[in-house]
């Protein structure tokens, strides 16, 4: 349920301003609408502040698992830093670090680009054109080293060819005019011992550096709290920078849930505030703030990973799409094997992460849908892409299992799912808007929709000819939708309302992707099956049963992937598109997000 929201508009003494900022967060039932624009030179500063902190603590917890992967030990006897003081240091480090590193791989770099000379000493070359002697460190094509040897009072040495490159060395007892040789110039700094000993600095400096990051990592609590304490700063300084003066008198708008009006009403008497509530009006962007029983939560996972939430004035169909993606699911993966997987590894997972309350819902959810995937994989009899095993028998459907008839019931399933959830769309949509107009309009659709599915089946499914109630569906849909749904003085509604017939049908046949996708996970398992199979045959069992796993093995993994990106491909798609423009979602709300302190907002 989308619990509804009030406008309001509090007033208080300008004077009272942080008391009254800190009451307000303290009760944490109001989302203030921010001004845009207006952010002080504190705000400012804070957020740059709170940005650097958020950083630099990412960038230490990444760099404390590569420790940990790498076998590293933590130091026991670091000292541990309060959040403003690791925060800074640890920011100065990784600064240095970045540094070291971006010159120790300019060093290692040129000294790659010099390591087809060998050993040389660049004062040396200095030291022997003084007295007449003039090396050139030359790199071109063999034409420009045949050029080179043809050279009076000089001699050309081949070092190194690389894919029809030549490097080489000319001796002159005399200067040769620039340009005649592809002359290699070198730095100042390039001399390869030079060049290594520079190297063994840095390596020692950042390794001196990473040491000093790793004492920080005892400080990482403490940089966690710095960095909710200066989100909890900034918030608090860009609702200050939201109010409005008027004289004496400061005001600052947003949105209260309606159920926490009374104890903000009561706030108010108590600090002296003027209170203004109304309702919101047509264009504003109210937040939804959605309340579902404990068993619908469940689905929350899902929408936070896709970003989604519904409008205002929209309806909440947490339910809805939590059976039905919960269904699509495991016809998707359809496999009782995957199922099982699936159930080990969010088991694993809940013991992984017990005591994290962030862990809670998401176990549930997967729980839920490899439970779901076990039962179609069973009634299917479809374990690890083997078809109707033995010891399975006692549990298959005949009607999907039978070679003859199993895809047609499947399909059967894959429209009735589309009738049913269509249509419990339209009418969720009749009983939200509560007009006469729209509930028969959208009960035609209804109608338009019955008679799709008999049309679907009749044309793919069981192939007869059509009865005569499907007229009479189409007949009565065609006439209350237009009557009810359609404002033919709008050009544009008139001209798309042919198209929405037609979407309407495509939207029923759209789940046979349903059919299509696990059809196609399955016949990918067994594919790999037979390949693992005919692997074994070709020898002895102790010489290729291994190559066979490994075959059988990468089959399953990749099916596995390719199984769970059909799931958000198409079974999401599913929820948030067909079903979702049949109810009228959008998907353009925002999250409630009220005024309040970290201890609060955990709670929410």
């Amino acid at each position: 349920m989308i619990v509804p929201m009030k406008k309001v508009t509090l007033l208080a003494l300008s004077s009272e301003e942080s008391s009254a900022l800190s009451s307000l967060r303290s009760l944490g039932v109001m989302q203030v609408e921010m001004t845009r624009g207006a952010e002080s030179g504190r705000s400012q500063q804070l957020s740059e502040c709170h940005d650097t902190a958020r950083r630099v603590l990412t960038a230490l917890e990444k760099y404390r698992k590569e420790r940990e992967k790498s076998g590293a030990e933590e130091s026991r006897s670091a000292k541990v830093r309060s959040g403003a003081e690791a925060v800074d240091q640890a920011a100065q480090l990784f600064d240095s670090r970045e540094k070291i590193s971006a010159e120790l791989a300019s060093v290692q770099q040129r000294l790659k680009s010099l390591s087809v000379w060998g050993d040389f000493d660049r004062a040396e070359i200095d030291a022997l054109r003084a007295k007449g002697v003039y090396i050139y460190l030359c790199f071109g094509r063999d034409t420009a080293f045949e050029a080179a040897e043809s050279l009076e009072n000089a001699d050309a040495q081949l070092i190194a060819e690389e894919s029809g490159r030549y490097y080489f060395v000319v001796f002159s007892t005399g200067p040769i005019e620039d340009g005649v040789l592809p002359e290699v110039r070198l730095g100042s700094e390039d001399n390869p011992s030079s060049l290594r000993r520079r190297e063994g600095e840095l390596g020692n400096e950042l390794r001196a550096v990473e040491e000093e990051i790793g004492e920080l990592f005892a400080s990482i609590p403490a940089m966690s709290k710095r960095v909710s304490q200066l989100s909890s700063e900034l918030e608090f300084s860009l609702v200050s920078d939201s109010l409005s003066e008027h004289g004496e008198i400061m005001s600052l708008s947003g949105y209260v849930p309606v159920p926490a009006v009374p104890a903000l009403e009561k706030a108010a008497d108590e600090n002296g505030w003027g209170l203004l509530i109304e309702d919101p009006e047509p264009g504003d962007r109210v937040p939804t703030l959605i309340k579902t029983p404990k068993w619908v939560k469940t689905i929350e996972p899902l929408f936070g990973f896709l970003g989604i939430e519904p409008g205002y004035d929209e309806i909440d169909v947490s339910a809805g799409v939590l059976i039905f993606f919960t269904i699509f699911y495991a016809m998707i993966v359809g496999d009782a094997g995957y199922g099982l997987v699936f159930l080990l590894g969010t088991l694993f997972a809940a013991w992984k992460f017990r005591g994290n309350p962030a862990a809670v819902q998401p176990v549930r959810l997967f729980t839920l849908l490899s439970v779901a995937t076990i039962v179609w994989g069973v009634m299917t009899s479809n374990i690890f892409g083997m078809a109707n095993p033995s010891w399975l028998k006692w549990t298959e459907v005949p009607q999907l299992t039978d070679e003859a008839v199993k895809n047609q019931y499947t399909q059967l399933i894959c429209f009735t799912l589309a009738l049913v959830q269509l249509s419990l769309g339209r009418i969720w949509k009749a009983l939200h808007d509560g007009t006469v107009r729209s509930v028969v309009g959208n009960l035609g659709w209804v109608f338009f929709l019955l008679g799709n599915f008999i049309l679907t089946i009749r044309l793919l499914v069981f192939p007869a000819a059509f009865p005569q109630i499907m007229f009479w569906f189409y007949g009565i849909g065609l006439v209350m939708v237009a009557v009810a749904d359609v404002n033919w003085k709008d050009v544009a509604q008139v001209f798309q309302f042919p198209f929405s017939i037609i979407n309407s049908f495509v939207d029923v046949l759209s789940y046979i992707r349903l059919f299509a996708v696990g059809l196609a996970g399955y016949y990918i398992a067994s594919s790999f099956n037979d390949m693992g199979k005919s692997v074994f045959e070709l020898g002895p069992a102790w010489v290729t049963v291994l190559p066979a796993a490994v075959v059988i093995l990468f089959g399953h993994v990749l099916n596995i992937a390719l199984c769970l990106m059909s799931v958000m491909v198409h079974g999401v798609r599913l929820n948030t598109l067909e079903f979702s423009n049949h109810v009228g979602l959008t998907w353009a709300g925002s999250k409630f997000k009220p005024f309040c302190n970290s201890k609060k907002m955990e709670e929410n």
